[in-house]
Order: structure tokens, then C-alpha cells, then sequence
């Protein structure tokens, strides 16, 4: 019985917004987990803001430069997205190093 070597799965790298239109559309609808990974550290965190004063308090907690969550919403300028805390974030396309669930991942140039 002769034994057959797996190939390892090679991961699709997209590095065109007008390419990656398509695979966020996919991942929007279908709601998949995906891993974003930032350019520089940031906090991610639910953060409350002051209405009367329109101040945003000191941020609390340890930054971080990777995080997973589900894409809500794209357009060419942010991404919106719910981390596993159920906080929406929108993020800047320009903070926005990788975007990956696996299989297709999304390289900003």
C-alpha cells in the first residue's frame, strides 16, 4: 500500500480592495470569525463616553496588535467589527495590517 503525502493548504493572499470586495461579502454574510491583525498595538475594549461633555475616558487595559471577531460592514474607508465582547469597533482601513479566517487571508498595502 503506497502512502500519499497531504499537501498542506495553501493560503489564498489577496492585496487589492477592489479584489477583496467579494471575500468580504462572504464573510459578511456567512458571519465567520476572522483574525485581524493591527499595525500598531491598540485597546480593545467596550469604552463608555461622557454625552453631557463629549469626553472619552482614559483607556483601561493591556493593547494588542491581533484580535478576532465577525465582519459587520465594510466600505473603502473603515471595516466594522463585533469581537467575541459584543462592542462594535470600527476601524480605519489604514490601522488595518491583515485580515484572515484561515483559508483567504487580506494584506492592505
Amino acid at each position: 500500500m503506497k502512502r500519499i503525502k497531504r499537501r498542506s493548504v495553501k493560503k489564498r493572499v489577496i492585496r487589492s480592495r477592489e479584489s477583496a470586495q467579494a471575500l468580504f461579502e462572504g464573510w459578511r454574510k456567512k458571519l465567520t470569525n476572522l483574525q485581524v491583525e493591527l499595525k500598531r498595538p491598540r485597546v480593545i475594549d467596550a469604552v463608555p463616553v461622557d454625552f453631557l461633555r463629549d469626553e472619552v475616558p482614559e483607556r483601561q487595559g493591556q493593547p494588542t496588535q491581533k484580535f478576532s471577531g465577525q465582519l459587520i460592514f465594510f466600505t473603502k474607508d473603515d471595516v466594522t467589527i463585533r469581537p467575541p465582547s459584543g462592542a462594535i469597533l470600527v476601524i480605519d482601513n489604514y490601522e488595518i495590517a491583515a485580515i484572515s479566517d484561515g483559508k483567504a487571508r487580506f494584506e492592505s498595502q
